[in-house]
């Protein structure tokens, strides 16, 4: 009785042909009948598989033909029968290498526009400014200068950028000028000034010399040798004397057209200052002796021949003063001076005034704000 198989899968013609190829190898082992193929040579056939499951499939479908006939040619023979068994056939199958994928196409780019060869000046020149731009505007900004010498600073006592109202920003050494609460000159008013007594002021009668000198303010005489005023308990010494026009303090509304100031120094560096005003009158034989030897031009120097000079001979025969806390007029306007204001002024005279007045341009500060400040009069 014949052995019952399932019903084969319908597969694709090659794989027909393979499996029918495998039926014909098995057939041959159980067919003592048949004739073998020539020696030497075996059977057989090539097949081109493409699909990786059909090659799966096919490779069971061999397996089980090949166990089939297995198990027919390992049954009994039938007594009195020859055996005789040929080559199984061979199958060779070519299972072709998967084919290599083809690359994708590359996205197509521009071309690159040749490069000019002609050099472009102007755009040279703009990336130069923008770049220069760019390094300034990321660059910490400079320092400013430092301030000039105060000694080479520009000023006057006329009106405009370098007049008395501007001296405050022209220097910061100068900042007093314009912030400072106690300057000077101020004008003494009948309620600014309080009576009481005072020590007088004994200048005596020593003489001394110098050298005088046009500063481009006005003149001054540089003092030589020794005269001290005694103040406060201390001996102060004489430094300069200076000569304003107009007088640089006005007293109860008064003004005078002259002033001679002497500067005097303490032992602590303090200044003190006292302005003798002059009134037109009689020629001053102290200041006969000193226009003599009067210089001509701005910064020039003239020195006196000799110690002629006495203060004593200067000042009014009355030396009662009004007394404040002021500054110097002029820059660096530093305060902490004391000024003294003699109350009778003294005389000069016109042509006196006069040469002045042609060697030097007027050289008075306007007055400053008192600020509450307290004048002493000294009885």
């Amino acid at each position: 009785m014949k052995e019952m198989m399932p019903a084969p899968t319908r597969l694709p013609r090659p794989l027909q042909l393979l499996a029918a190829l495998a039926a014909s190898g098995a057939a041959a082992l159980t067919a003592t009948a048949q004739t073998a193929p020539p020696p030497g040579r075996a059977a057989t056939g090539a097949i081109r598989i493409e699909n990786p499951q059909d090659k799966a499939t096919l490779a069971t479908r061999i397996d089980e033909a090949i166990q089939r006939a297995k198990d027919k040619n390992a049954a009994p023979a039938k007594p009195g029968a020859r055996k005789n068994a040929g080559p199984i056939p061979s199958v060779e199958v070519r299972v072709p290498p998967d084919r290599p994928r083809k690359p994708a196409p590359a996205e197509a780019r521009p071309p690159t526009p040749p490069r000019s060869t002609v050099p472009d000046a102007g755009a040279s020149r703009r990336y130069i400014q923008s770049r220069a731009a760019e390094l300034a505007a990321a660059a910490p900004p400079a320092p400013p200068p430092p301030p000039a010498d105060p000694r080479t600073v520009r000023w006057d006592h006329a009106s405009g950028d370098k007049g008395p109202e501007a001296w405050g920003g022209l220097h910061p050494d100068f900042s007093a000028c314009s912030q400072g609460t106690r300057q000077s000159p101020i004008h003494i008013t009948p309620q600014d000034v309080a009576l009481g007594p005072a020590d007088p002021l004994p200048f005596g009668n020593q003489f001394f010399g110098g050298t005088v000198w046009n500063t481009g303010h006005g003149l001054a005489l540089e003092v030589e040798g020794t005269s001290i005023l005694p103040l406060r308990g201390a001996p102060w010494r004489l430094l300069r004397l200076q000569f304003r026009h107009p007088a640089e303090e006005r007293v109860h509304l008064q003004s005078y057209p002259m002033a001679t100031e002497l500067v005097y120094q303490g032992p602590s560096g303090q200044m003190a200052v006292v302005s003798v005003p002059m009134q037109l009158g009689s020629p001053n034989a102290f200041i006969t002796r000193l226009w003599t030897h009067m210089p001509l031009d701005a910064q020039d120097r003239v020195r006196l021949p000799q110690p002629v000079l006495s203060v004593g001979e200067l000042l009014p025969q009355d030396r009662h003063y009004y007394q404040y806390a002021g500054s110097l007029t002029s820059p660096p306007c530093t305060e902490g001076v004391l000024r003294i204001v003699m109350k009778t002024p003294v005389s000069v005279g016109l042509e006196q005034l006069r040469l002045l007045a042609r060697i030097s341009p007027p050289n008075a500060r306007p007055v400053q704000p008192t600020n509450g400040r307290l004048v002493r009069e000294a009885q």
